[in-house]
């Protein structure tokens, strides 16, 4: 397979608001304010949208990171002032605004050329680095971000994921 140069891929969770990942992948007692920074810890990427409940405080968490981490931002119309505001006050900041009509990949759509793909969960190395490979090769010359989506995210699936993109060269 023949794969964009310079590509980067960044990896996080699609659902991160999703109850059963408040319930099952932060620690035991966690309080809750922490949780965005245990999650930019974790993960290269975070995917937002405009009416988060804890917008503020995500973004603060990716802004104070001691690592840089990329932003795909779901774009809707009552969101975009916010956005706007955010990229004038941190310029510095990685970010993929994702248009009502922007590209998304997954295994099974055949999408070319999109920045963000969907990957389900999976325990299976394997099929996590024939989808990483299928998504690296229809991907664009430019930062990409891969969120693993389902239900139930885990740490170890987000390990398996990092290493298969390190092992991979991405």
């Amino acid at each position: 397979m023949a794969y964009a140069t310079g590509l980067d891929i960044k990896i996080g969770l699609h659902r991160r608001l999703a109850p059963s990942l408040v319930q099952d992948f932060y620690p035991d007692g966690m309080p809750e304010d922490w949780r965005n920074n245990f999650l930019v810890m974790l993960t290269q990427a975070i995917w937002v949208r405009g009416d988060d409940a804890d917008l503020s405080d995500v973004l603060a968490a990716i802004v104070g990171a001691p690592k840089p981490v990329l932003t795909v931002w779901e774009a809707a119309a009552e969101s975009s002032k916010a956005r706007q505001d955010w990229q004038c006050a941190y310029p510095e900041q990685s970010l993929i605004v994702l248009s009502p009509d922007a590209p998304i990949w997954s295994p099974d759509n055949g999408v070319v050329g999109a920045r963000v793909g969907l990957i389900p969960a999976s325990d299976q190395p394997a099929l996590l680095r024939i989808w990483l490979e299928a998504f690296a090769a229809q991907a664009p010359a430019h930062m990409c971000a891969v969120f693993i989506e389902g239900d139930n995210p885990s740490v170890a699936t987000l390990d398996r994921v990092q290493t298969l993109l390190e092992l991979l060269g991405w």
